[in-house]
């Protein structure tokens, strides 16, 4: 009898360690966010065919803001306001952008105009704005303005002197950096390199936030990978980065089995080894 019990424990443990570890692997988050939706069709259905962890940043003047805007409210997916700010080569910027010099009553009120419009997002992020996120005093109206919202910041790291995030800070808006980039260039190869890229970073670092945008290879790109993803990454929406969510992996469901014989259904009854237990 000892040398059954101590046999079952044994593959109690064996099993039960094995399903733990299966279940732990996911501990590196990948969030992804869309910029540019709302232009065209064709290209956000595909994006929006895409798992409800897939963010989305909808910029305000598009033709279609306020259909995606109510689209991903209604697939519980995460939506961004896609603000346009002033670059520093001066290329024009949609209506109702974010330009050097205004004032606080100004950015109050266009931000105001765009959560009007893309009435579910949770945060925002910058369209272009290498200037203007290098620039101290419009950035810190714009944290006043989304602190008064309620509105997270994603830093687009459009320019390496961002001050975007220091400002956030200071002034209790949370806010998180962009680290990858996927389709700067829009060749294949090249956007399926950065979403390796993306996974790399995740691993070694905890958390990888890619941005890329509704094209035909980013969205080959993506179909292909996110039905493979690895088991020890895990794609988040932007509001749990936001929140600060942990992973918390599921219970182990462990069975419990003996390898004492059971008895057989119809007489004499006699014990059949392996009739119950772990076969060996």
């Amino acid at each position: 009898m000892n040398i059954l019990f101590k046999s079952a424990v044994k593959n109690l443990i064996v099993f039960s360690t094995a399903l733990f570890s299966t279940f732990t692997l996911a501990q590196s988050k990948l969030a992804i966010v869309i910029d540019d939706v709302g232009y065209h069709p064709k290209e956000d259905a595909a994006i929006f065919a895409m798992p409800r962890e897939i963010s989305v940043a909808i910029i305000p003047s598009a033709p279609y803001a306020q259909a995606r805007n109510q689209e991903a409210k209604k697939q519980g997916r995460d939506i961004l306001i896609h603000m346009p700010m002033q670059p520093i080569n001066q290329t024009k910027i949609e209506e109702g952008g974010l330009h050097l010099g205004m004032s606080a009553e100004q950015v109050t009120n266009r931000v105001q105009k765009a959560k009007n419009i893309v009435s579910h997002a949770i945060g925002m992020n910058n369209h272009m704005g290498s200037a203007a996120t290098a620039d101290t005093p419009l950035m810190t109206h714009l944290m006043n303005a989304l602190r008064a919202q309620h509105l997270f910041f994603l830093d687009s790291r459009t320019i390496g002197r961002s001050v975007a995030g220091k400002i956030a800070k200071e002034q209790g808006v949370r806010s998180l950096d962009r680290h990858i980039f996927l389709d700067d260039s829009n060749e294949f190869a090249d956007v399926q390199r950065q979403f390796q890229a993306a996974i790399q970073y995740a691993r070694k670092h905890g958390t990888a936030i890619a941005i890329g945008h509704p094209r035909k290879n980013t969205v080959a790109v993506l179909q292909q990978n996110l039905r493979h993803l690895p088991a020890d990454i895990q794609l988040v929406g932007m509001g749990s980065l936001w929140r600060n969510e942990r992973i918390v992996p599921p219970k182990p469901f462990i069975l419990l089995f003996s390898d004492i014989p059971a008895p057989t259904s119809t007489a004499p009854y006699e014990p059949v080894p392996l009739l119950r237990g772990v076969p060996k």
